[in-house]
């Protein structure tokens, strides 16, 4: 059983939001339960490093049972590493599996929330700046009221397209450019300098705070999706 991280925050009637993800949305979990907290929501995260949808199936129809979620935020950038994903090509598992948990959801009347992840360095991307998986959430959320894909990554990227930098914003601390580091030297994580792990970054994560407030937003409706 993976029980990932945990927060809690105050609670606003009809809104009860369950993050689901990878290490991206591990490092942001804190910057989006504070945000979602802010729209007084409930939250919960369940969020682990490399793992695949399919590595929460259990915990998802667990969560459904007992704490009957009414927003469901799937984060996921395309790993592959752990056992459900093995002898699987990702694209199509991802697809399985993500029409998998939209079905578990939508049965028990949740709303589920793709994320756009952040381009990883060098990860090809269409004109509009898609990932292949972005294209993916795209076709699985078309003509399915109840199913929304999030531009959250947009918060860190130009335009679709990877950058390790981006203008700094007032609450910032800038460097000499006006800029903020937003993406880890790895080119995949968000941590802005290089550490050993991906979930406790040493100093402020700009790119951190920027993703999850995002995720956060557009999944109460606070941005435009």
């Amino acid at each position: 059983m993976l029980l990932g991280s945990l927060v809690a925050s105050v609670p606003r009637a009809g809104s009860r939001v369950v993050l689901w993800g990878d290490s991206l949305a591990d490092e942001s979990r804190v910057p989006f339960a504070l945000a979602a907290q802010e729209d007084r929501a409930t939250v919960l995260t369940r969020t682990l490093g490399g793992t695949a949808i399919c590595d929460w199936f259990d915990e998802m129809e667990r969560q459904l049972k007992d704490w009957a979620p009414t927003i469901a935020v799937l984060s996921f950038s395309g790993n592959s590493m752990t056992p459900c994903m093995h002898d699987r090509e990702p694209l199509a598992a991802y697809e399985k599996d993500a029409a998998h948990a939209i079905s578990l959801f939508s049965g028990a009347g949740v709303t589920v929330d793709l994320v756009e992840s952040p381009t990883r360095r060098e990860e090809p991307v269409d004109g509009q700046g898609r990932t292949a998986l972005t294209q993916l959430w795209t076709r699985l959320a078309a003509g399915q009221s109840h199913v929304h894909v999030l531009p959250a990554g947009r918060a860190l990227t130009d335009s679709g397209r990877w950058t390790s930098t981006m203008s700094c914003r007032r609450s910032e601390s800038c460097d000499s450019r006006g800029l903020v580091t937003v993406r880890n030297p790895d080119g995949v994580h968000l941590c802005p300098v290089a550490h050993t792990s991906s979930r406790d970054c040493p100093v402020y994560s700009p790119g951190a705070e920027r993703y999850g407030r995002s995720m956060a937003g557009e999944a109460l409706g606070r941005y435009p999706m």
